[in-house]
């Protein structure tokens, strides 16, 4: 029998979308989508700061911090590449609310590309990792939108949830 798993995953403190297989050929093709990176993920988050320009992409290396699990860090020489399209959604008093789309799926991707000097440089509401947030408060990330390919129709399917923000 098989059980119903996963096919990627989310942070603890993000909300949203996920994709689970039903079969083990359900979840294998599902799982070659994401390595191969044919999923369309979209992401909806609001910043500490106010980001300037009105759209862009981050690309930079990190790796886990060793000494501080799960903490991830700038690695330009030993991380994996992570790359990320943004654009502003909208800008508050000392805010800013994006839009996200990774192209690549590194642990806490979303989250160190906001925070680091050589991404946008603000972290976002409420993450205790990499911002100013404290452990049991919400996360202003959530995944609100995956494209992908029906694993038995070949039918593109195309999901959608509201932020809760």
């Amino acid at each position: 029998m098989y059980k119903t798993a996963t096919v990627h995953q989310l942070d603890m403190a993000t909300s949203g979308l996920m994709v689970f297989g039903l079969t083990r050929t359900a979840h294998r093709h599902l799982s070659l989508q994401f390595e191969n990176r044919t999923v369309v993920k979209r992401y909806v988050a609001v910043v500490d700061g106010l980001v300037g320009p009105d759209a862009g992409a981050i690309e930079l290396a990190f790796r886990l911090d060793l000494d501080n699990r799960p903490h991830q860090i700038y690695g330009p020489e030993c991380g994996k590449l992570g790359v990320t399209r943004w654009r502003v959604l909208q800008r508050f008093k000392c805010r800013t609310k994006l839009e996200f789309f990774t192209e690549t799926g590194r642990t806490h991707q979303l989250r160190l590309h906001s925070s680091h000097p050589k991404g946008l440089r603000c972290p976002i509401v409420g993450d205790s990792l990499y911002g100013d947030g404290r452990l049991g408060e919400q996360m202003l990330l959530h995944a609100t939108g995956l494209q992908f390919t029906h694993p038995e129709t070949g039918r593109v399917l195309c999901f959608v949830s509201s932020p809760p923000f």
